[in-house]
């Protein structure tokens, strides 16, 4: 239930990324249109708060709130490192990749 979690909250924050211009046109090669931005953040807000009972079915109504605060921070950190480090790892794994 906790990896279901974790999961939940990391494609809602990369729903959130890649609703930002910069972030989508280094992955698709062009900037979303406004009503797709749009419609990724309304899906990362769904995702985040799908994930809230997530966290209450696992660990009740004491420590699921912890939880699910805890996840979502910890997603919230792996999605932006993703998002920040991964393409310069990735072009600098591809064998045909020239500085």
């Amino acid at each position: 239930m906790t990896g279901l979690l974790f999961i939940l909250c990391v494609i809602a924050f990369g729903f959130f990324g890649l609703a930002d211009k910069k972030h989508h046109q280094t992955r698709f090669e062009q900037r979303p249109s406004p009503e797709r931005s749009h419609r990724m953040r309304r899906i990362g807000w769904i995702l985040l708060a799908f994930s809230f009972p997530v966290s209450i079915a696992a660990e009740g109504w004491i420590y699921g709130p912890v939880l699910w605060s805890g996840m979502v921070m910890c997603s919230a950190g792996v999605v932006f490192l993703m998002l920040n480090f991964l393409p310069e790892t990735v072009k600098w794994l591809d064998p045909g990749h020239k500085e």
